[in-house]
């Protein structure tokens, strides 16, 4: 049984690492074959999701998300559901109503509990926070004693309220108090908003308590709020835990994002092959030190460091096919193409059906001799072409595989076959080109919110132009996908705030931009889209479009677009900006873009480390700022 378990844990790891390199397609083969064999397990599932998510399937990344949420333990998930009814209250035409829309044909009847707990938020909401306490105390004489749920949802909303009023004092006296009563002391969500409520207090005293908390909550569920907040509160008492505790943040956020630590990276590489090229671009946390455990994980170590000799001289001590390959990419590496080739070769006569030397050998030196006389074999060229069919038949759109079919096929001298196979791989690289030269194509951090939980998502908005027709042209005239009413305005809003700034700022790049009509699309339809956080990207599609200019698809950005001239753009915080930075992890995004006005909120969240923020997150205090990030200096010149 440890045998497989190793063998389970040594294919997850290679497909993690396969994500981390960028290969998402072969990780989901490796990843949809480990499902097959144990459906249930949830780490496996999420990755998936995580796959889906960085391919921009979002809706089978939502699926996946939804199927780990409703298996997950549940728990601390009361301040989440209060979280969504203060928010339906603050927004009465979507929460209004005995009914809640769960699917696009259904819908799910409030319970009778639910509708009163409706009430306290909506009384607060209107200003009534003492109308707001007094229903909770009604509620929770209503359920003592007869529905321990609903009784402790309703002191938990009393005490949120006076925590949102500002009222501290009182809202840590009524959760200390529930606490006194049989069944509450060791609750979750009770102990989950005592600690935020002693944060909040701030002396010495109640950090100190904060810490019990969180050290019980954390040896409860290794969850990454968990250890965040134990490491923040080690840090205002500063304690000399503190450093210990934010690299366990730091390895614990990592390892819930599938960010893979050098140690796995290396024995992963070790058992199967992964290009040495691709390894060298994963980068590592500066403390993640692993350096290896036996001489071809110390090679590669080398390699990733830059000691291309000193790992030569360890991968020499080994014929295996493995190492033979990666001593062929350092060969690679240094500009020696020939030698790495007769290294490929000889791999080749140990471990034949290897498809990514096959394939480099015929796409990059299939002109080299050793090759030619390599694959004028008849068996060797009829298996190399029976690997190639399977491979493009599982991945049709990657041009690699159809260059080195049109290789083979050369070498076979059927001129037919190769002219159709480098067609199909000059069509497929130039649809890659287009994909990059994403003009008007931006990336939006959202937060998608399940049942109890929040996760972080980033989707594509997308702004395009056509030729206008006599006297409408500068004009918005298409606003596509499910938006709310309120989104929509504020996309008009910053279409003509961003068109006016453009014509400030770049006069002789915007000359014909009076010449075209102008449309907008949200992707992500199933779900509407709403709110103002979306008018950072939105202005960046649309000046990508007005200056003909690509943006980046690595990079995503949310804030709130503030008009204060026509050459003034403002961005404004956004809310759950935390969310945000963890949906970029997710994808794993260069940058991602955030009004100055998040910073200290991003610098004291228990969600995301500080050397993540550090890494990823690129703060703006306008639209200036925003350009001068995705376009580059030379926009200006």
């Amino acid at each position: 049984m440890g045998g497989e378990t190793d063998l389970w844990e040594a294919r997850l790891a290679h497909a993690t690492v396969l994500v981390e390199i960028g290969e998402t397609y072969d990780a989901e083969v490796e990843v949809a074959a480990l499902l097959e064999e144990r459906p249930e397990d949830l780490t496996t599932l999420d990755l998936l999701g995580k796959i889906k998510h960085i391919r921009g399937e979002l809706s089978a990344a939502v699926a996946c998300w939804a199927q780990v949420q409703t298996r997950s333990p549940q728990s601390g998930g009361v301040h989440l559901r209060l979280a969504s009814m203060l928010a339906l209250a603050r927004d009465p035409e979507r929460g209004a109503g005995e009914f809640i829309a769960v699917g696009r044909d259904q819908l799910w009847r409030k319970p009778a509990a639910h509708l009163e707990l409706e009430e306290v938020f909506r009384l607060f909401a209107a200003r009534r926070p003492d109308d707001a306490r007094a229903a909770c105390d009604r509620l929770a004489a209503k359920y003592r004693g007869s529905d321990p749920d609903l009784y402790k949802t309703a002191v938990l909303a009393k005490a949120w309220v006076a925590e949102l009023t500002g009222d501290l004092e009182e809202a840590r006296r009524i959760l200390e108090r529930l606490g006194t009563e049989r069944g509450f002391e060791s609750d979750i969500d009770r102990a989950l908003a005592l600690s935020r409520v002693y944060e909040r207090l701030g002396t010495a005293e109640h950090l100190e308590a904060a810490v019990h908390i969180a050290t019980f909550l954390d040896r409860h569920e290794e969850r990454i709020v968990n250890v965040g907040r134990l490491a923040l509160l080690y840090r205002a008492l500063g304690s000399p835990e503190t450093a210990a505790a934010e690299d366990r943040f730091l390895e614990v956020f990592r390892r819930r994002m599938h960010r893979p630590q050098r140690a796995v990276v290396l024995e992963a590489a070790a058992r199967r092959y992964i290009p040495l090229d691709r390894l060298v671009s994963i980068a590592f946390p500066e403390r993640d030190g692993g350096e290896g455990s036996n001489d071809r994980e110390r090679a590669l170590a080398l390699a990733r460091d830059g000691n291309r000799r000193e790992a030569e001289a360890l991968l020499a001590r080994s014929s295996a096919p493995l190492d033979l390959r990666y001593r062929a990419d350092l060969l690679r590496m240094e500009g020696e193409p020939e030698e790495a080739a007769a290294l490929y070769l000889e791999s080749l006569d140990g471990d034949p059906d290897q498809l990514r030397v096959i394939t480099w050998l015929l796409a990059e030196a299939a002109q080299a001799p050793a090759v030619e006389a390599f694959f004028a074999d008849p068996a060797r060229t009829d298996r190399a072409a029976e690997i190639l069919r399977r491979a493009v038949h599982e991945f049709p759109l990657r041009a690699s595989y159809w260059r080195a079919l049109a290789a083979l096929h050369r070498l076979r001298g059927d001129a037919a076959e190769e002219a159709r196979c480098s067609g199909k791989a000059d069509a497929l690289d130039a649809a890659a080109a287009r994909r990059r030269n994403a003009v008007g194509r931006a990336l939006a951090a959202s937060v998608y919110h399940f049942v109890g939980a929040a996760k972080g998502l980033i989707h594509e908005i997308w702004a395009q132009r056509r030729p206008a027709t006599a006297s409408r042209g500068g004009f918005l005239e298409e606003i596509l996908g499910n938006v709310t009413p309120d989104m929509a305005q504020g996309v008009r809003n910053t279409f003509v705030s961003v068109r006016e700034y453009a014509l400030a700022k770049f006069p002789q790049q915007t000359a014909d931009l009076f010449e075209y009509a102008y449309a907008y699309k949200v992707t992500k339809e199933d779900e509407p889209s709403g709110g103002l956080s979306a008018g950072l990207p939105t202005a960046l599609a649309f000046l990508s479009v007005f200056l003909d200019r690509a943006l980046p698809q690595d990079v995503a950005s949310s804030g709130i677009l503030i008009a204060d001239a026509h050459d003034v753009q403002v961005v404004r915080a956004v809310g759950e900006p935390e969310y945000k930075v963890r949906g970029a992890c997710n994808r794993n995004l260069r940058a991602l873009l955030l009004p100055e006005g998040n910073r200290e909120e991003l610098l004291r969240t228990p969600q995301v480390p500080r050397p993540i923020v550090g890494e990823i997150v690129r703060f703006v205090g306008d639209l200036d700022q925003a350009a001068t990030l995705v376009f580059g200096e030379e926009i200006w010149m």
